[in-house]
């Protein structure tokens, strides 16, 4: 899978657009926050889209484990992902590019964002969108966040079945990485968080 470089930008969704705005401003002066750091509130992204992956390193490369598994992603796969590797879960027709883009992340120290879609049995386009955010401490990459989420073309879809459309066609349209490069644009916060810190 070939990456191209990106900026938050690029990031169509916009509740993780402005989680990647978040990440940023939280990383001050470093490459990236550490987990302790990273709590973005519920009104900027809904936590039941998320995972929490700690990073394991291995002589042969990386294992991610989960350490946090929202409700809308366990929805999607039909399991709990508790203690296990990405390895271990990911279907196949999703493994060989859902673990190259872990090891971009961990590697590049950077976010990583891809755009993926299938279809449904009526024809109908279904994307998930999907955001990795390296976490970690002296510019050692321990954790990762990630964020999913799926549009369907068509409106609703059922979440415990639509898995079985990216396992039979899984099509990437979008693979980019982000570096982290301060300035006022990428720091700046979107409407909807200056709404949560007013009303918090």
């Amino acid at each position: 899978m070939q990456y191209t470089d990106g900026s938050f930008a690029d990031v169509k969704s916009i509740s993780q657009q402005a989680m990647c705005r978040y990440w940023a401003r939280t990383a001050g002066n470093l490459r990236f926050p550490s987990l302790d750091q990273f709590r973005p509130e519920a009104r900027l992204h809904d936590p039941k889209q998320l995972i929490i992956w700690s990073v394991e390193r291995r002589a042969d490369g990386h294992t991610f484990r989960a350490l946090y598994q929202g409700a809308s992603v366990g929805e999607v796969f039909n399991s709990s992902w508790a203690g296990k590797s990405m390895e271990e879960i990911l279907p196949p027709a999703l493994k060989e590019f859902g673990l190259a883009a872990a090891e971009q992340c961990v590697s590049g120290g950077c976010a990583i964002y891809n755009v993926f879609s299938t279809y449904n049995s009526g024809g109908h386009t279904i994307e998930c969108e999907r955001l990795l955010l390296p976490l970690g401490r002296e510019g050692r990459v321990e954790q990762m966040v990630g964020s999913l989420q799926l549009i369907s073309m068509a409106g609703s879809f059922k979440r415990e079945t639509v898995i079985r459309h990216f396992e039979w066609k899984t099509d990437v349209s979008c693979a980019i990485r982000i570096y982290f490069r301060r300035s006022p644009a990428i720091i700046t916060m979107t409407s909807e968080e200056r709404e949560a810190r007013r009303t918090s």
